[in-house]
C-alpha cells in the first residue's frame, strides 16, 4: 500500500475510533509552546471590520486543529480563548496561557514600543491578564529614543518591571529579547548591560515590595525563542 493509500485509508477510519481516543490525539495535536506576539490596534492580521475593534491583535499561527473539524475546534477551544481587547470588550487574540509565551517587541516611533505595553496593561481585562504565565520583553521598551541613556533605561525597566509584577501575579517566566540590530554585534556586550539594567531594577522593586518574590528570568535572542517554539 502507498503511503497515499495509507493517508487516505487513515482518514476514513479515523472517524469510527472511540470518542475519548479521537480527542487524546486532537490535544496531541496542539502546539505545546507559541510564540504570540502583539500589538495594540488593528494592523496585524485584521478583518475588514477591524475598524470598529479596540484591543490588541496578534500575527501567531492560528492552531490547525481550529480548522479542521467541530470536534477538534470544540477540542482546541476548550484551551485556547479569544483574549485581550480593550474595556472588557471580546478579544481577537487566540491565547493558551499554558503553552503561549506573550511578547511586546519593539515598535517605531518615540517610546512606542513601551507605550503599547502600558496600553495593554491598562485597557485589557485585569483577570485576562492575571492568566499570564510566560512574556517576553524586547530591549526596545526601554529606550527612549534612537540612542541608548542608561538612567531612561533604568527607569523604564522598573516601571515595566512594576507593571508587570502588578497585573500579571502567576508569571512564571520572564524572556529579555535584545534587539534585533544588537545581535549580530557586540552581543556579549549587550546581553551584560541587560543583564546589570534587570537585575538592577528587580533589586529595586524587592527592596519597595518585600514580599515579592521576582519569577525566573533569562535572556534570549528572538532567533533562539522563535527556534524553541518550533
Amino acid at each position: 500500500m502507498s503511503r497515499e493509500q495509507l493517508h487516505r485509508a487513515s482518514r476514513a477510519l479515523f472517524p469510527h475510533l472511540p470518542p475519548e481516543l479521537r480527542l487524546k490525539i486532537w490535544t496531541l495535536n496542539l502546539p505545546t509552546l507559541r510564540l504570540v506576539s502583539i500589538s495594540s490596534g488593528t494592523e496585524a492580521g485584521c478583518d475588514s471590520d477591524a475598524g470598529l475593534f479596540a484591543g490588541c491583535t496578534s500575527s501567531a499561527p492560528i492552531p490547525a486543529n481550529l480548522h479542521v473539524c467541530a470536534e477538534a475546534r470544540a477540542n482546541a477551544l476548550e484551551r485556547f480563548r479569544y483574549v485581550f481587547g480593550f474595556v472588557r470588550l471580546p478579544g481577537r487574540v487566540l491565547y493558551n496561557p499554558d503553552s503561549d509565551i506573550l511578547h511586546f517587541g519593539p515598535r517605531d516611533g518615540y517610546m512606542a514600543s513601551v507605550a503599547q505595553f502600558n496600553t495593554c496593561m491598562t485597557m485589557c481585562d485585569p483577570a485576562q491578564l492575571a492568566l499570564v504565565r510566560r512574556i517576553a520583553i524586547s530591549d526596545a521598551l526601554f529606550w527612549a529614543g534612537s540612542s541608548y541613556h542608561s538612567m531612561s533605561a533604568a527607569r523604564l525597566t522598573v516601571d515595566v518591571l512594576s507593571s508587570m509584577t502588578e497585573h500579571m501575579p502567576a508569571l512564571q517566566q520572564v524572556f529579555f529579547i535584545p534587539g534585533e540590530e544588537d545581535e549580530p554585534h557586540e552581543a556579549a556586550q549587550t546581553e551584560e548591560r541587560m543583564a546589570r539594567q534587570i537585575q538592577m531594577a528587580i533589586d529595586t522593586l524587592c527592596r519597595h515590595r518585600p514580599d515579592w518574590k521576582p519569577p525566573p528570568w533569562t535572556i534570549v535572542t528572538l532567533q533562539t525563542l522563535l527556534g524553541a517554539c518550533g
